[in-house]
């Protein structure tokens, strides 16, 4: 059986809102049906932040990512490896910020941009290539490195 941690990258359905969190369920009407991808794993395993697809102008009071039971999804084919060895750095302001891979142990993203991290108390989010926001040249270097 799998973990919850090894389906970071899953892309998932919203199809009930039974086990979800009270603030999530409160919205429940317009997040069922809803598709995404599995960007973290909340609550020591037992909620998925699912980030949703779309434009946020179009999600819910603008939120793309939230936190569902996994018991709420209906879980497909996984979209991307996240890589563990590059974690997400930003560029750029507020939603319009793009994600850059940045080595574990440094600060300087792989293409060169300055970058600040994302401040989650102490964890961090993994590179994925795939991304909507990714760098473009961060995600073709991830993705050279990989198949070497």
């Amino acid at each position: 059986m799998e973990e919850p941690h090894e389906k970071l990258g899953y892309r998932v359905k919203i199809v009930d809102m039974l086990h979800s969190p009270a603030r999530t369920r409160a919205v429940g009407g317009l997040l069922i049906g809803q598709t995404g991808t599995v960007a973290n794993v909340l609550r020591s395993g037992t909620l998925a932040l699912v980030e949703l697809d779309g434009d946020w102008a179009d999600l819910p009071y603008g939120v793309r990512r939230w936190p569902v039971h996994w018991d709420d999804l209906l879980i497909s084919l996984r979209e991307s490896e996240p890589n563990a060895d590059y974690r997400v750095g930003l560029s750029g302001p507020g939603r319009e910020a793009i994600q850059h891979a940045v080595p574990a142990d440094t600060k300087n993203s792989l293409c060169g941009e300055p970058v600040y991290p994302l401040p989650i108390c102490g964890w961090f989010i993994s590179f994925a290539p795939t991304a909507k926001q990714a760098c473009p040249v961060c995600a073709r270097l991830v993705l050279e490195r990989a198949s070497s």
